[in-house]
């Protein structure tokens, strides 16, 4: 079980700044995989990262972005008549009548968003203050209190919004709520160290161990990820290293030892294997973007004990996903 390390405002040597405002792409309540306990997820928009696997593609670019899901349409024509850019016109979704999007001719001002009822057009991403995210957050507090829960701060990447990261995850313990940070771990290290001092908790994101391989399929190489990774194991006492298990991508039971043996060396002591979620695909065609891992499946109940074991051998306890 994990432990909260509450600390208390006056630690912090200042206070929150309720005014700053940060990208927000969605608040999540009673989330059960993002910490102990009832929790509410709270995901920023933008990350450095660009893992061809993602699960949350809309959070990937900073800035706000139209997301059409053509099965909602009812060929109302609303979003039509308000378009600035004539990037939507009269179509078929299969045999029924739907609008049909030109993305190459959209400046995704929002406009169709507004007027579209059933809710086929919207936009992912918004400008908010901490304020309006904590005035959320503490409508969930009865649930927080009697599970033990709180608040999860994830992205996209929260360390590549770090005034506004670090003035939500402040407010809310200035408020008593447990703190959470799910991270890449893809900042400098004076962001990623600040922001450690206002989460109790850290869900440490490790992809891949081998550097081109992480470039390969993420973007970017992975030192300065484990880098930061050692130098938090020596300053915060709860830091949960998460391992996302992709299919064909990091899976492999050498791999999985791999990743266990050079986690175990830097001194981490338990982690959590985080089976493949294959519903991400909608998301992608809401953004009218190929998705590659469409025909992958989740692990098997068998094959993730497998992997458990793995870890288990080279002294590291597995949490449960």
């Amino acid at each position: 079980m994990i432990v909260p390390m509450l600390t208390q405002p006056s630690d912090l040597g200042e206070r929150a700044d309720c005014s700053v405002q940060g990208r927000l792409l969605d608040i999540d309540r009673f989330a059960s995989h993002d910490g102990p306990g009832i929790r509410t997820a709270v995901f920023l928009k933008g990350c450095p990262l660009a893992c061809e696997w993602c699960h949350s593609p809309e959070s990937q670019s900073a800035t706000p972005q139209l997301l059409f899901q053509s099965q909602r349409c009812v060929a109302c024509w609303s979003c039509i008549d308000v378009c600035p850019d004539n990037a939507l016109t009269r179509g078929f979704e299969g045999e029924h009548e739907a609008v049909t999007l030109d993305r190459e001719r959209c400046t995704e001002c929002g406009a169709c968003a507004t007027a579209c009822y059933p809710g086929a057009l919207s936009m992912a991403g918004r400008i908010v203050t901490v304020a309006e995210v904590v005035d959320q957050v503490e409508r969930d507090r009865a649930f927080f209190d009697s599970s033990g829960g709180g608040v999860t701060v994830s992205g996209g990447e929260p360390a590549a919004q770090p005034a506004f990261t670090f003035n939500l995850l402040a407010a809310c313990r200035e408020r008593g709520l447990h703190t959470a940070l799910q991270t890449t771990g893809y900042a400098r290290w004076e962001i990623v160290e600040r922001l450690s001092r206002v989460a109790d908790l850290i869900l440490y994101d490790v992809k891949l161990i081998d550097s081109e391989q992480h470039r390969r399929y993420t973007g970017v190489s992975n030192e300065l990820v484990l880098d930061n990774l050692r130098r938090l194991l020596s300053v915060h006492r709860e830091v949960l290293v998460r391992v996302p298990c992709i299919p064909g991508v990091n899976d492999a039971p050498e791999q999985i030892a791999g990743a266990a043996a050079l986690l175990a060396g830097i001194g981490v002591e338990r982690i959590e294997l985080m089976r493949y979620n294959a519903a991400a695909g909608a998301k992608y065609d809401w953004l009218g973007r190929p998705f590659g891992f469409a025909r992958r499946e989740a692990q098997s109940d068998e094959y993730i004990k497998r992997l458990t074991r793995i870890v288990v051998a080279h002294g590291i306890a597995v949490a449960a996903a």
